[in-house]
């Protein structure tokens, strides 16, 4: 794994992640919220940090610059957009996305 803290990374493997996406068009506007939870499968400089999803167990791929995976204070995390609450997650993250003109969330 080049360009990835190989400890930290093994450290996250099988760990539970909640990120937050918000995408946002050529202008900065906010078009879209998307929330999402799961447990770390493997990390890797390809395919990021890929989590089974807490709802549907299918893979979903995150960014790999593990430096914005932040430990999370213990408790209940509700995810409104997905009806689901999480208890004691390991790690939380935010991404921006931004969107080339005429591109859909």
């Amino acid at each position: 794994m080049t360009g990835i803290d190989s400890a930290k990374a093994r450290a996250m493997i099988g760990k539970t992640v909640l990120a937050g996406m918000t995408y946002l068009d050529a202008q900065g506007n906010a078009l879209e919220h998307r929330q999402m939870a799961g447990q770390v499968l493997r990390i890797n400089d390809e395919e990021g940090v890929v989590l089974a999803s807490a709802m549907d167990g299918e893979e979903v791929f995150l960014p790999p610059t593990l430096d914005h995976y932040t430990p999370a204070a213990p408790g209940d995390y509700t995810l409104r957009s997905m009806a689901l609450t999480i208890s004691d997650p390991d790690y939380l993250c935010t991404w921006d996305v931004h969107l080339a003109p005429g591109n859909d969330p």
